[in-house]
């Protein structure tokens, strides 16, 4: 039979539409695409690499990510104007320590994700979950452990006759600094330090405190910042500034001043969490071979050797498509928490994984030239039962920039015009008027 022009012009593209769907099962996948933001750029490449993984492990499915990475303040601000409004969030983003709690005020627009957490928790060190949950649930994944240690310049302390290994205790650490801070010259300026506190030292007092097992919150949200063991820390590192006279004061340790500084070998230790060996290898070439990592000092014998500092909680929002959730969850389960991410954690960011079973791996095991040729993990392996749990409020945030930063770490450490108990105890009310005006 004849077609005639309009039959046949009808019924060839139909033709050719048959045997495109017959020969090409891949037109048939579904394409999942999601929205993550971040504020590190090396969160976005690493979610990238995952993605392009997930992608191959997942043939049904065209997955695809898109990354946006904004500056700190930019993107949290506009985080919380969009989970607000109801328009514009991400699917998936990383949200920082400090203000995570902020998303957790109620209504909570982020999803539980306790359930992805659930089969990896016999690896997991269970404290680094702490700061990201609220009533027994889980908002976001860590993305580390940030375990603190303490770094020493093993010149230093060699020609000053001590032996880092035999400072086991605090007051071991302030008998060592007396032998290494050094005016050289006799002109009656320190030339050499034993060590640095952060600007007015709040994360070393955030360090000091968490070995205490004690917080700014305890486990229930109340406000313990005047606690007698976190007195007793201020104290501790008040008298390392003005009594022992063994600390700098006043300067940001994250800065060129400060890498100048102990790149100088004017400071001989210091203690930050494990994610700090990066600023040493980027800012600090001279120390290269130099440098040997071992635990906090405790406070009493058989007590906490280390803590956990700084951290970010990568959480899927409200605004994702329902349809696409389970992926999502699929997807932050197999990026932050599986094994082999958590090897990857360290082998492509440099961070100390959460995943305690990862600590053996052979690929976490290898000797570090820059940190003198040891095994950066044989300390971690044996710390991180110690370190406690971080409770954090919602009001954290505010209560370390607008009360702990200038109402008593500025004043305290950096002035020496307020006494440490009379600065908490101020800072421990007003938290509490604060929680109490936004809360009741």
């Amino acid at each position: 039979m004849r077609c005639n022009a309009h039959r046949c012009g009808f019924l060839f593209p139909l033709l050719i539409a048959l045997i495109l769907l017959a020969v090409s099962p891949a037109s048939a996948q579904e394409t999942v695409r999601l929205t993550f933001w971040t504020f590190v750029d090396a969160h976005a490449d690493y979610f990238l690499a995952r993605a392009r993984e997930f992608d191959e492990m997942h043939p049904e499915i065209n997955f695809e990510l898109e990354v946006v990475s904004m500056p700190y303040q930019e993107m949290h601000d506009q985080l919380l104007i969009a989970l607000q409004t109801g328009i514009g969030a991400p699917d998936i983003v990383d949200i920082e320590i400090t203000p995570f709690h902020r998303y957790l005020r109620e209504p909570i627009h982020l999803h539980d994700v306790t359930r992805i957490i659930d089969p990896h928790r016999q690896g997991i060190i269970e404290a680094r979950l702490t700061p990201y949950q609220k009533e027994g649930r889980q908002y976001g994944v860590p993305t580390h452990l940030g375990a603190f240690v303490t770094y020493y310049n093993t010149e230093i302390f060699n020609e000053a006759g001590v032996d880092i290994n035999a400072i086991q205790l605090w007051s071991d650490y302030v008998e060592a600094g007396k032998k290494v801070t050094q005016d050289f010259d006799g002109d009656g300026r320190i030339d050499r330090w034993m060590t640095m506190m952060d600007g007015g030292g709040w994360f070393q007092w955030f360090a000091l405190i968490q070995q205490r097992e004690s917080g700014e919150f305890d486990k229930d949200g109340n406000v313990i910042l005047d606690a007698p063991v976190n007195i007793e820390a201020l104290q501790f590192l008040h008298d390392l500034v003005y009594q022992h006279q063994i600390s700098m004061v006043g300067t940001g340790v994250h800065d060129a001043v400060a890498y100048n500084i102990i790149n100088a070998g004017e400071v001989a230790s210091l203690w930050m969490p494990q994610w700090y060996m990066i600023r040493y290898t980027e800012f600090m070439p001279d120390l290269h071979g130099k440098v040997a990592i071992r635990p906090l000092p405790a406070w009493e014998p058989g007590g906490r050797r280390s803590a956990m500092g700084g951290g970010t909680g990568t959480a899927i929002t409200d605004q994702i498509n329902p349809n696409h959730l389970p992926i999502a969850m699929e997807f932050l389960e197999y990026a932050k928490l599986t094994y082999e991410a958590n090897v990857k954690i360290w082998t492509e960011f440099g961070f100390d994984p959460f995943r305690h079973d990862v600590f053996s791996d052979p690929r976490l095991r290898e000797p570090l030239p820059y940190f003198s040729n040891e095994i950066v993990f044989d300390v971690i392996l044996d710390i991180y039962d110690e370190i406690a749990p971080q409770y954090l409020s919602p009001i954290f945030q505010e209560t370390n920039w607008d009360i702990l930063g200038p109402e008593v770490f500025f004043p305290v450490m950096e002035e020496n015009i307020l006494d440490p108990e009379t600065a908490l105890k101020n800072a421990a009310q007003r938290a509490r008027e604060l929680l109490e005006s936004m809360f009741w």
